[in-house]
């Protein structure tokens, strides 16, 4: 279930842009901020990472259309890696979202709640993705090539297989 060589290599780089860009944004959002005339002001390469950690995201929702195709129904159907996929899985589905909700939200505290559960989901999303990728690759015993236990009952498989 190895993914191609280039194929992993550009779903590192994508994600290892998406999650830096991410994290960047949050130190300079939080922590870069100056005193002005006005009050505090926005460190000025705030926006820069915020929009490249943007078009960081169009790569990782392009990479996740990519893996949904050749590996997560694969690994899925074969039983394998279930809870650690389908964590990370749902964690993209709902950095999308969220990601899409920032973009789109008017509301100020829908807007706030939103991007503490973007940020909080984008931090952990690295734990997930290190647990899935060392976690053993054991399929189900009684897995066969259908993942569905009232199919396999109607469609035995063959020992030979």
């Amino acid at each position: 279930m190895r993914l191609p060589k280039m194929r992993r290599y550009t779903l590192y780089f994508v994600s290892i842009g998406t999650f830096a860009t991410g994290v960047l944004w949050l130190i300079y959002h939080y922590f870069m901020q100056t005193e002005g005339q006005f009050g505090m002001q926005r460190h000025p390469l705030e926006t820069t990472w915020l929009e490249t950690h943007g078009a960081f995201s169009f790569g990782a929702i392009y990479m996740c259309g990519v893996l949904w195709v050749i590996h997560i129904l694969r690994g899925w159907n074969m039983r394998w890696r279930r809870w650690s996929g389908g964590t990370v899985a749902g964690l993209a589905l709902i950095l999308t979202l969220t990601g899409w909700g920032l973009y789109y939200f008017e509301a100020r505290e829908l807007r706030e709640w939103t991007s503490i559960i973007h940020w909080v989901l984008g931090l952990f999303s690295l734990a997930a993705f290190f647990i899935h990728w060392l976690s053993k690759s054991a399929a189900h015993r009684d897995s066969g090539p259908y993942p569905w236990p009232w199919f396999r009952k109607r469609h035995p498989t063959s020992s030979a297989d």
